[in-house]
């Protein structure tokens, strides 16, 4: 007998009904409601940094994209913090650019379908430049200033560890070289000081990845860089979703209705 209905029957001894009716109450008990649909990724493991993973996730689904390939620009670890892990889970596969050499080693242990570029991606036809390796390797860059002023925000306790000279890659080349000319289906950006100028260099005429994640955060503080928003606006993008730390843009032609 469930609760609900020992309670009604003991509520109507009570009150004095007969106990017929009571049988007959609880003989035909009311119909357990349906339980309530679970929302979609409900439980799901997140890799990257606030699940930004997980709602790139959740816009294919909704604009029924099957195949993801991706170029992480940045990708620092194969697992940790990664914004790309959970579509290699799925089967797909993807470029991983990044100019850590311990951590490249890392990538093609852990990822082996996937293409690991052992390199950054530059900003106009520099070929090379120093790379600041810090001590949070997460944080290393190619950018000098920003290296000087995460040491300066975090008081010391992220330092520079060594300067290494490494090659620089055009994106719109890595795009056209791994991805058969044509775009990929997303771009996630993390790159220390160098997000915005890496994202001004895609060829937006030329390729238009369906979903972008960059970080859109000043390393070591609290602001937003403003300027990036305002640009993706402008090459026919629009956030939809995102964290504290990172924002995603979907291509607005694919939000067009059919």
């Amino acid at each position: 007998m469930r609760r609900k209905d020992f309670l009604i029957g003991m509520g109507g001894l009570v009150v004095g009904v007969p106990l017929g009716a009571v049988g007959a109450r609880m003989s035909a008990p009311e119909p357990s409601p349906p339980p309530p649909a679970t929302p979609p990724f409900q439980g799901q493991m997140s890799y990257a940094q606030a699940g930004e993973d997980l709602v790139v996730n959740f816009i294919f689904e909704q604009l029924k994209i099957e195949e993801k390939p991706y170029l992480d620009i940045g990708a620092y670890d194969p697992v940790y913090l990664s914004n790309s892990y959970l579509f290699y889970k799925q089967g797909q596969r993807g470029v991983l650019v990044e100019p850590n050499v311990a951590m490249c080693k890392k990538l093609r242990a852990v990822r082996p379908r996937d293409t690991v570029l052992e390199a950054g991606i530059g900003i106009g036809k520099k070929g090379e430049a120093d790379y600041y390796v810090m001590s949070d390797a997460s944080w290393s860059t190619f950018d000098r200033a920003e290296a000087e002023h995460m040491v300066k925000t975090t008081g010391g306790r992220v330092a520079i560890k060594e300067v290494r000279r490494m090659p620089l890659l055009d994106v719109n080349e890595v795009i056209a070289e791994h991805f058969a000319g044509r775009a990929p289906a997303f771009v996630s950006i993390d790159a220390e000081g160098w997000h915005f100028r890496i994202l001004k260099s895609i060829d937006f005429k030329r390729f238009r990845p369906h979903v972008i994640c960059i970080e859109t955060l000043i390393s070591g503080e609290h602001r937003a860089i403003a300027e990036i928003p305002a640009f993706m606006k402008a090459n026919g993008y629009v956030a939809r979703g995102g964290s504290f730390a990172n924002t995603i843009f979907v291509d607005s032609r694919l939000l067009a209705p059919r």
